[in-house]
C-alpha cells in the first residue's frame, strides 16, 4: 500500500515540479491584468488523519488569489512543519503556477496526536493540520512470551502477552482476542480471552507433541494477526532402537552392516545424545568403525548374539546371527554353502536368478534356498543345481541351454527360472556339478548323466536335436547318459566346454572341447562345432599317463586333478602358469604341480588353480604365477572352492571351526 502510494505521490510531484519550474525560470506575463496578492486559499488537504510516520494520503495545496479571486501566477510558497514531519516537492520554495496553485506531500513525524504545517506567501498564512495516529500493524504488538524453547507436550515457562492499543496509542480495553495454533498439536489456555485496563491480554501455550519450531497467530478483530513463536525440544529419553529391526543372516567372516541407534521420547521425537551400541559377544562379532551417529558390526565366528545399545538405564538389543558352513561352492557371481544344521543358502549378483530365491535382485549376504525341500550343499555358477537328502536333483537360475534339466519345452524361451525346478528323468545322484552352460551328475549306481548345451560334446554323447539358439546348436534339457558305460565317483562341469569324471577305479576321463589339450588326450580329432573347428570329443576319452585320481576339476580350457597319493596335476591351456609346472604353455597330458607339496583337494578356475594340503594350507597358482604360491597363510582350511565373479577369480574356503572366508583373486 505504502509503495503504490509514493509512486503515486512521485508522479504529481513531477506535474507540479514542471509547472513550478516554468513559474522560476520565466517572469510573470500576462494579457490580462490581475491585482495584488489577496488571499492565500487551502485547496487540497486539510484536516487529514493518519498513520504516524507515513505520508498522507492528500497533497497539501494552496492557491495564491487577487482580491477578485483570480489565480496569481509566479509567487512563491514557503511552508513550515509544526510537530515533526517531512514535506516533499519537486523544488522547495515552492512557486505558484499559472492557476495560482502549489502542492506538497506531508509525511507525518512519529508522534501521535495533532500535527500541523503552515504555508507562506505575501505576508498571508494558511494553516494545515492532521492527527497522527498508530499504524495498524503497531496496535497488536507482543509484550512478553516469544522466542521461548520448551519440552513438547508441557506448558511453556512464561505466559503469552500481548497489548493492544487505540489508534491514539492509549490503551485498548475489553478487545476480544484470540489465540490460534499454526503448529498441530498446540493448546491455550485460555484460547479466547478480553484485554484489561492496560489493553494487554494473556495466555498459557502448551506446545505441541512434535519437536521443531512452532507457531501461534494472535488475532483481534479489525487489525493484522501476530505471529509468535516458540521452539519445542523432545522431552526426556524412554526408550531406544536399534536401526535396523532385523539384521541380515550373515554368511563370511569379515563382512559388515551398518547399525545406528535412537533415543525417543514419549512422543517418538528422536532425540540426543546417541546410545552407546556395542556387541554383547565380541567373540562373535566387533564393532569395526564407530561414528557419532552409526558404527558397522563386523562378522568374527559363527554363532549367534545380539547388538546392543544403552543409553543410562534405557537398553535394547536385536539379535544377529552368523553362520558357520560345512561346505561351499563358489561361481558365477554366486557364493552358495550348507550351514551346519543343514540348510541351504546362497548369495550374489543374482542378475540370472541363480541365487534361487524366487527373484533376481541382488543379494549380498545368505539367504535360505528350497525351504522343505532339504537341500544339500548347491553347486553354482550362472545356474545353481542341488540334491535332496534322497538325491533327487533341483536346478535354477539361467537354462536357455536346457542346463536346468527340467524337461520344459519352453526353456529355450523361459530362459530363467528363480526357484527350484526338479530335474526330469527321476534319477537319484550321489553328486551334482553346474558348469556355465551345462551340468553334470553321478547317479547312485555310478552312472554319469549330462544335460545343457554340447555343441563341443560336453554332455558325453551326441544329441541330435538342436533346439537352442534358434535351433542352430546342440543340446538336451533332459539328463542323458554319458556314453562308455564307465561307473564314476565323481563328474566335473567346466565354464565353458568340457567334462570330466573319475571313475571308481580312479581313472580319469574327459569329454566335450578339446582346442588347448584339456581332455588329456592326444586323440580327439572329430570336430563337433561347426562355427569353431576345433577338436572335440562326443565321448568319453581316458586321461593319459597313467595317474589314478580322487577327484578331477575343470577350469577353463585346462583341467587340474588330484591323485590318490595327494599330487596334484594339470594339463590343457597353461598360458597364465595355471598348469602350475612352472611353466607357461599348454600340455596334453597331464603334468605334476611344482612344489612337492601333499594335496587333499585341487580346483581350477579360468585362469587360477588352487589346492589344499593335508595341513590345510591353501597354494594356488595361475595368473602369470606358474608355481604355488601361500594364500591366507595365517588360517588352516578343511575345503575351498574357487569361481569366477565379475571376471575376477574368486575363492571361499572353511576353516577347522567352519567358519567361512571369501576373497578375490587367489593370488595375492
Amino acid at each position: 500500500m505504502h509503495d503504490s502510494r509514493y509512486r503515486r505521490f512521485a508522479a504529481a510531484l513531477g506535474i507540479v515540479g514542471a509547472a513550478a519550474g516554468l513559474s522560476c525560470g520565466e517572469s510573470p506575463t500576462s494579457s490580462t491584468s490581475f491585482g495584488a496578492p489577496a488571499a492565500l486559499q487551502i485547496v487540497t488537504g486539510g484536516a487529514q488523519i493518519g498513520a504516524a510516520g507515513q505520508a498522507l494520503p492528500d497533497p497539501l495545496t494552496v492557491q495564491v488569489l487577487d482580491a477578485a479571486g483570480h489565480g496569481l501566477r509566479g509567487h512563491t510558497v514557503t511552508w513550515t512543519v509544526q510537530g515533526g514531519g517531512t514535506l516533499f516537492a519537486r523544488a522547495i520554495p515552492t512557486v505558484t503556477d499559472s492557476t495560482g496553485l502549489v502542492l506538497v506531500f506531508w509525511q507525518l513525524g512519529p508522534v501521535l496526536g495533532a500535527q500541523g504545517v503552515i504555508a507562506h506567501c505575501c505576508g498571508l498564512d494558511a494553516a494545515f493540520s492532521a492527527q497522527a495516529q498508530l499504524p495498524l500493524s503497531q496496535r497488536v504488538q507482543l509484550y512478553t512470551g516469544g522466542g521461548q524453547q520448551g519440552t513438547v507436550g508441557a506448558p511453556l515457562t512464561y505466559p503469552l502477552v500481548i497489548q493492544v492499543l487505540k489508534a491514539d496509542g492509549t490503551f485498548d480495553t475489553g478487545v476480544p482476542v484470540e489465540w490460534r495454533a499454526i503448529s498441530r498439536g498446540s493448546s491455550y489456555s485460555p484460547a479466547n480471552t478480553q484485554t484489561d485496563s492496560r489493553g494487554q491480554a494473556s495466555t498459557t501455550w502448551t506446545l505441541g507433541t512434535v519437536a521443531g519450531p512452532e507457531s501461534t497467530a494472535v488475532f483481534v478483530r479489525g487489525l493484522p494477526p501476530v505471529l509468535i513463536t516458540a521452539f519445542a525440544s523432545p522431552g526426556p529419553p524412554v526408550r531406544l532402537s536399534i536401526t535396523p529391526r532385523a539384521f541380515p543372516v550373515l554368511g563370511v567372516i569379515g563382512d559388515t552392516v551398518r547399525v545406528s541407534a535412537n533415543a525417543f521420547d514419549r512422543y517418538d521425537n528422536p532425540r540426543y545424545p546417541f546410545p552407546v551400541i556395542g556387541v554383547a559377544d565380541t567373540t562373535i562379532a566387533q564393532l569395526a568403525f564407530v561414528l557419532y551417529d552409526y558404527v558397522t558390526v563386523q562378522a568374527r565366528h559363527h554363532g549367534s548374539t545380539f547388538i546392543t545399545a544403552q543409553l543410562d538405564t534405557l537398553r535394547d538389543s536385536v539379535p544377529l546371527t552368523v553362520l558357520g558352513f560345512s561346505g561351499v561352492s563358489v561361481g558365477g557371481s554366486n557364493v552358495c554353502g550348507l550351514s551346519l544344521p543343514g540348510d541351504a543358502y546362497c548369495w550374489g549378483e543374482n542378475s540370472d536368478g541363480g541365487v534361487g530365491d524366487g527373484t533376481r535382485t541382488i543379494r549380498p549376504r545368505p539367504v535360505l534356498i528350497g525351504a522343505g525341500l532339504g537341500l544339500q550343499l548347491p553347486s553354482t555358477d550362472w545356474h545353481t543345481c542341488a540334491l535332496d537328502v534322497s538325491g533327487h536333483a533341483y536346478c535354477w537360475g539361467y537354462g536357455a541351454e536346457g542346463q536346468l534339466g527340467d524337461g520344459s519345452p519352453d526353456y529355450a524361451t523361459e530362459s530363467r527360472q528363480t526357484s527350484p525346478v526338479p530335474v526330469a528323468g527321476g534319477h537319484l545322484f550321489s553328486s551334482i556339478r553346474s558348469g556355465r552352460r551345462h551340468s553334470c551328475a553321478v547317479a547312485i549306481n555310478g552312472d554319469a548323466y549330462c544335460w545343457g548345451g554340447n555343441w563341443s560334446g560336453q554332455l558325453g554323447r551326441d544329441t541330435i536335436t538342436h533346439t537352442c539358439y534358434g535351433g542352430t546348436t546342440r543340446c538336451s534339457n533332459w539328463p542323458i547318459l554319458v556314453a562308455g558305460g564307465l561307473q564314476f565317483a565323481n563328474v566335473t562341469s567346466s565354464i565353458w566346454e568340457h567334462s570330466c569324471g573319475v571313475t571308481t577305479s580312479g581313472d580319469a576321463y574327459c569329454w566335450g572341447l578339446n582346442a588347448s589339450g584339456q581332455l588329456g588326450s592326444d586323440s580327439a580329432t572329430s570336430t563337433c562345432d561347426p562355427y569353431f573347428p576345433a577338436p572335440c570329443s562326443f565321448t568319453p576319452l581316458h586321461v593319459e599317463g597313467g595317474v589314478v585320481f580322487k577327484s578331477v576339476s575343470a577350469g577353463d580350457y585346462y583341467t587340474c586333478g588330484v591323485s590318490t597319493a595327494g599330487e596334484g596335476y594339470c594339463w590343457g591351456y597353461g598360458y597364465y602358469g595355471q598348469l602350475g609346472n612352472g611353466a607357461f604353455n599348454n600340455s596334453p597330458v597331464p603334468v605334476k604341480v611344482a612344489g612337492g607339496l601333499s594335496f587333499v583337494d585341487v580346483q581350477a578356475a579360468p585362469h587360477e588353480a588352487c589346492g589344499l594340503t593335508t595341513g590345510g594350507k591353501l597354494y594356488c597358482w595361475g595368473t602369470f604365477v606358474a608355481t604355488p604360491a601361500p594364500v591366507q597363510s595365517n588360517l588352516v582350511f578343511t575345503s575351498f572352492a574357487l569361481g569366477t565373479e565379475g571376471g575376477s577369480t574368486r575363492a571361499c574356503a572353511l576353516t577347522l571351526d567352519s567358519d567361512l572366508y571369501c576373497w578375490y583373486a587367489a593370488i595375492f
